[in-house]
């Protein structure tokens, strides 16, 4: 059972993707990776690229971030997200949900001139495109913006990417938590 761990909407129980298309994202891993950035929290514009239950946007959320771009491109966890949304009650201008490709969802937030300040990666395991993920994210990060990303515990990211530079990691089991910062 998914819920949010801390904040507004602490206890919350989320509905999560009935698939083996999609891995939650256990609560330990969650609640130190929150807990680790949480003065970052605060007032911010999060994206979740690859959101699947919406689970890290909702707890960006509910530890006060000022809006969520969820973005998700499997139609069944796109749903979810939705339901989600609507049992939370959340406003518009809280949370916006994008049934579409990460990467044209990247060419619309930069056309869009949006600017995040904390982005979240949850790709599919073992995938490639990480370089390519990160050349698109310069134009929609601020200086002081964080990425964070969730790997395998095996996967091993570059110690730069385009113009971001690895900081720490952190594992959890079979899971890494990595993170990037703006240079």
């Amino acid at each position: 059972m998914l819920y949010i761990i801390s904040g507004k909407y602490k206890g919350f129980k989320l509905n999560s993707v009935p698939s083996i298309r999609t891995r939650s994202t256990s609560h330990l891993l969650r609640k130190s990776l929150f807990d680790t950035i949480s003065d970052f929290i605060d007032k911010s514009i999060v994206l979740d690229l690859f959101a699947g239950s919406g689970a890290y946007g909702f707890e960006a959320l509910s530890r006060n971030a000022k809006q969520i771009y969820l973005v998700e491109n499997f139609f069944l966890s796109f749903q979810i997200i939705k339901k989600n949304k609507i049992k939370l009650k959340l406003k518009e201008e809280e949370i916006k949900i994008f049934y579409s490709d990460a990467f044209k969802m990247l060419k619309f937030f930069n056309k869009k001139n949006i600017i995040f300040d904390l982005i979240i990666l949850d790709p599919p395991y073992f995938s490639n495109f990480y370089p390519l993920i990160f050349a698109n994210l310069d134009s929609i990060t601020h200086d002081k913006s964080l990425i964070v990303v969730e790997t395998h515990y095996k996967t091993l990211l570059p110690p730069q990417m385009d113009n971001f530079v690895f900081l720490k990691y952190k594992k959890f089991g079979t899971k890494k938590i990595n993170f990037y910062k703006k240079i």
